[in-house]
């Protein structure tokens, strides 16, 4: 895994300049090695993180014939299998495979490719540039594009430095965040900076940009092997030649991920992370039974609420977009913790998406039991005068009872757009100064509204909540300690078949992830299986009350000047932080995060409009 960039003109009559700083903001995704490659009309930017094949030959930018380069961020985990169709191979790596794959077979070989990717093919002398992203966007890729130039990168930040330019926010995009806790769709925080949408690609020949979709789900039942699909995907996620180890949780998920890890790699290192005194949020003990049961070489690492608040400064310099999803902290800090053991960590993400794993997906089990709904309907008005409040696990029962009380007689788009919100359109006008639009917001779900309930769920998670949340959570804040995390869960023969798969499959009478659960029964305790789900939290309500009285952007000065918030909305929500009111807690993190982006990107934004 790597740190990519690039710069195109467009216009033949600019001059394009080498920007060193480029390759200074991607230094944490690379920290191996870093280098560019000027031609007369296009400029590519590499750091390295060394995984396969270690030596300098796999470097890049890797030129092949003189005339031709790629930039790749990823990994090709089928490099071996398509090499076979390829001569004159020179280097242990997959980078080499990559290139000379692509100039042989282009867009039509990408649906042999197995792994995770984001890539610029370049060809001086036919004067053509491809971008590709992997399939469902494990890889992140922006770029910018106007009459002069077209620019990429993996993060906005280095991208900003080579358009040089400001560029308004996008309060379409704004609303999108404050509603979700994370961006999604098309366009960024920026106006002008768009994301290459998973399973796309770009491509410019005779100064023409075009974009294409080249992947899609296919709609096919699979007689395949479930087993043997996932140890197969795992097995090609242990792939490299830098220290490889596991995250566990504890969770169904990554027990059963780190079970098979272990089965074809014996010294296995696996790792978790939890909350000292914190019951809640704290699975290290589970994670330790899983592991003492697969006999890895477990680390538990425990950390305090005021470590957090300690090191909260330097996980927000870090962001590049507005994410508040809080889970990502412990994906940052559980990097950090595992970089002397591993470069390479295995993850269970993927797997609730693609087999209804999550509370919102209890909606599913109404067709199992029909006397919900009209139980529902007596119990609603009971229900509506409990108090809610996530941090406390009798009131956080009331907290997802009341929003699927309130969802399940909805349409199915609007059951999923409910189900799926952290905030609530009247709460956003509250918030904000200026009223903003929610018409892009559901536009985003329009293309899924024809679909059955089902495939609406399925589809919508893969494609908006695994894209845009939990993929970029472990690619960004992996990078940020140089380590790059794998789900073998995402491997597309693994989503293509599950995706597929009948409701009973994945929801089986009151049992979430069923297939998964019968499946690999073997493999793990039965304790694994009927333990309560825990997803990977944080103690927010205990850490903001003392960190946001060291936090200068939710002063009142700072807040009538920047004149985007309303005052009193904030006030509100920190006099709810103690008790935890209302998701007070999270609804703070959200601005948190979204004012430390601001700061630190100010200069970049025009405001004179």
């Amino acid at each position: 895994m790597c740190g990519i960039a690039g710069i195109y003109r467009i216009n033949k009559s600019i001059e394009l300049r080498y920007q060193p700083e480029v390759l200074k903001l991607l230094s944490h995704r690379g920290p191996d090695a870093q280098n560019f490659k000027a031609y007369n009309d296009a400029i590519f930017y590499h750091t390295r993180l060394s995984i396969i094949d270690l030596s300098e030959q796999s470097n890049q930018p890797f030129v092949l014939d003189n005339h031709k380069c790629i930039v790749f961020n990823g990994e090709i985990f089928n490099y071996k299998e398509l090499a076979k169709n390829l001569d004159n191979i020179s280097t242990q790596g997959d980078t080499e495979i990559l290139i000379k794959y692509f100039d042989k077979y282009k867009t039509k070989g990408l649906s042999n490719i197995n792994g995770f990717f984001s890539f610029a093919y370049y060809d001086e002398i036919a004067d053509e540039l491809y971008i590709v992203r992997d399939r469902f966007g494990e890889k992140p890729l922006y770029y910018y594009q106007d009459e002069n130039i077209l620019a990429f990168s993996s993060e906005i930040h280095p991208l900003l430095i080579l358009i040089q330019k400001k560029l308004p926010i996008d309060y379409d995009v704004l609303y999108t965040y404050f509603r979700l806790h994370y961006i999604t769709g098309e366009n960024s925080i920026l106006k002008g900076i768009k994301r290459l949408l998973p399973g796309h690609y770009l491509h410019i020949s005779n100064n023409k940009v075009s974009i294409y979709k080249w992947y899609e789900i296919p709609e096919q039942t699979s007689t395949t092997n479930f087993e043997e699909l996932l140890f197969s995907a795992v097995e090609k996620r242990l792939i490299s030649d830098a220290p490889v180890g596991a995250f566990l949780s504890g969770g169904i998920d990554s027990s059963i991920t780190c079970a098979i890890a272990k089965k074809l790699k014996n010294d296995l290192h696996t790792f978790s992370l939890g909350y000292k005194n914190e019951k809640l949020y704290n699975e290290t003990s589970d994670a330790e039974i899983v592991a003492k049961h697969i006999q890895s070489h477990h680390h538990n690492f425990e950390i305090t609420t005021d470590e957090i608040i300690e090191y909260l400064p330097e996980f927000l310099n870090k962001i590049d977009e507005p994410f508040a999803d809080s889970s990502s902290i412990n994906v940052f800090f559980l990097s950090k913790k595992i970089k002397p053991y591993a470069t390479v960590a295995i993850s269970g993400d993927g797997a609730d998406e693609l087999l209804m794993g999550y509370n919102k997906h209890k909606v599913f089990f109404t067709y199992y039991l029909p006397l919900i709904k009209p139980a529902l309907l007596l119990l609603n008005p009971l229900i509506s005068i409990f108090p809610e409040n996530r941090s406390h696990s009798i009131f956080n029962k009331t907290r997802q009872l009341k929003k699927f009380s309130s969802s399940i007689f909805l349409s199915p788009l609007a059951k999923y757009i409910s189900l799926s919100q952290w905030a609530t359109d009247a709460y956003i006008h509250q918030l904000f100064h200026k009223k903003l639009n929610a018409h892009y917001f559901y536009q985003l779900f329009e293309k899924y509204k024809p679909l059955n309930e089902l495939k609406l769920f399925n589809l919508a998670d893969i494609e908006i909540v695994l894209a845009n949340d939990m993929l970029y959570k472990i690619d960004f804040f992996g990078m940020q300690n140089a380590v790059e995390i794998r789900s073998p869960f995402l491997d597309y023969r693994v989503v293509e078949y599950l995706y597929n798969q009948p409701l009973s499959s994945k929801i089986n009478g009151t049992q979430q992830k069923y297939l998964l659960k019968k499946t690999f029964a073997h493999l793990l305790p039965n304790t694994v299986f009927t333990k309560k789900k825990s997803g990977f939290e944080i103690p927010l309500h205990k850490i903001l009350p003392s960190f946001i009285n060291s936090f200068p952007h939710l002063k009142e000065d700072y807040i009538s000047n920047q004149g985007l918030f309303n005052l009193q909305s904030i006030k509100q929500l920190i006099n709810q932080l103690p008790e935890n009111t209302n998701d007070a807690a999270l609804k703070l993190w959200t601005i948190i995060v979204f004012q430390a982006w601001y700061e630190k990107f100010e200069k970049y934004i025009e405001t004179n409009l």
